[in-house]
């Protein structure tokens, strides 16, 4: 009695709904869910707990039938897939539920289209951020968006082509399974301008090529600028990106950010992953939050203003970190900043002077790593008459190390 069964009821029609998805309604004593998912059962007799107003007293509420009766929570599509299984999950343990699968929309948009979704890039934008969109976008496959009323197709796709990106094929999907089904085979451009009349509605987009701007880092004259805050160039930040070399998913702590220039390349790179970066200066974080904003990943980004190593201490341990600034106090920032470093994960820190750099060396030995150093002179081409010639900037050296974890899980260099 006090197993809750989270029912996939398919996308709205009950020719989809399974027979194991129908034997866990026809036994349950309650069903909870969503005004459109109980439509069909008002005259069933069962008890009805409607999901309106706040979710964490429609949660406590469900807490509280579990225990009077079999209650089933009705969720659209799968629950597996962008559902609230995974709010259920901070609230109920696993063996308190019974999860009964059910088929997605995007499965019968697919089905309708007669193609594969297998290696397609699926998300959400059903109440997030419409710049997440450019997280999943690829060159080489499909990207399908499950929207809701403020992201539509039509404003994708317009916020798309306003971000550079090409035409590419586009098709939406609204009210799959029902009488007023719709699907429209189209592009993006001509989407643009379109509008959507249907709730319940998909977007897939066809593979096409990223904007030019996408394609390795950006250049130093992209970048608004903070007065008298410096920008590392652009061959610094793409090494430091490819020591760093960020998963999709992977947190990631700098520390210094300035006006942005590696926090941005690291938010390009993580993907549905966070960036927390701390900057101490006002008129810097400024500078690094409209970047990011322009560079289209600022939903990926937490700015921080603080200096560390004391804005470090509500932060979450992280997968990769980034040591660029300091004020001085380069050992007690190091060491602040390897406690929060996860086992397995990288440290690098960037430094302007040897003396620097030696000191971050140093500190990363006595934390028990094996530090290593990377001295980066770089020097780009400028137009001279016909021709071209070399302008040589500053110097800088990148010291990074890992924090490695034996076979057992102990962790190395921990203090």
């Amino acid at each position: 009695m006090d197993r809750i069964a989270v029912v996939g009821v398919g996308p709205g029609p009950e020719d989809y709904l399974l027979p194991a998805a129908r034997e866990a309604i026809a036994g349950a004593d309650i069903l909870a869910g969503g005004p459109r998912h109980l439509e069909p059962y008002r005259a069933s007799g069962k008890e009805l707990l409607t999901l309106e107003g706040s979710l964490d007293a429609f949660l406590d509420r469900l807490a509280e039938k579990r225990h009077t009766g079999r209650v089933a929570l009705l969720l659209s599509g799968d629950p597996c897939f962008y559902s609230l299984l995974g709010k259920l999950g901070t609230r109920f343990a696993p063996e308190a539920m019974e999860i009964i699968p059910g088929v997605s929309s995007f499965q019968v948009l697919f089905a309708r289209l007669g193609i594969q979704w297998n290696g397609m890039e699926a998300a959400s934008l059903h109440g997030r951020p419409l710049e997440d969109a450019l997280k999943f976008l690829r060159e080489d496959r499909g990207t399908l968006f499950l929207l809701d009323r403020k992201n539509t197709g039509p404003v994708v796709a317009a916020f798309l082509k306003d971000r550079g990106y090409p035409d590419r094929v586009a098709v939406l999907a609204e009210n799959l399974g029902y009488p007023e089904e719709r699907i429209l085979r189209t592009t993006l451009f001509a989407l643009a301008g379109d509008e959507q009349s249907g709730e319940l509605a998909l977007l897939l987009l066809g593979p096409g090529p990223l904007p030019h701007r996408s394609v390795g880092v950006l250049p130093d004259g992209w970048f608004v600028r903070a007065p008298g805050v410096p920008l590392s160039k652009a061959a610094c930040r793409a090494l430091v990106a490819s020591l760093l070399h960020p998963l999709d998913g992977q947190a990631i702590l700098e520390i210094g950010a300035g006006s942005g220039g590696i926090t941005v390349e690291l938010a390009r790179r993580t993907g549905t992953g966070t960036v927390f970066a701390v900057e101490r200066s006002a008129d810097a974080l400024d500078a690094a939050r409209n970047n990011a904003e322009r560079a289209g990943c600022l939903s990926s980004i937490r700015f921080v203003e603080g200096e560390a190593p004391e804005a470090l201490a509500s932060l979450p341990r992280c997968a990769r970190v980034v040591v660029g600034g300091h004020g001085g106090a380069v050992e007690a920032v190091i060491e602040a900043a390897w406690k929060k470093l996860l086992p397995g994960g990288r440290l690098l820190a960037t430094a302007n002077m040897p003396s620097s750099a030696d000191r971050a060396w140093n500190t990363l030995k006595n934390l028990g790593s094996r530090p290593e150093v990377l001295h980066v002179s770089p020097s780009s081409s400028a137009e001279a008459g016909d021709s071209w010639m070399l302008t040589a900037a500053n110097p800088v050296f990148l010291v990074y190390a890992d924090r490695n974890a034996d076979k057992d899980g102990t962790d190395h260099g921990h203090r």
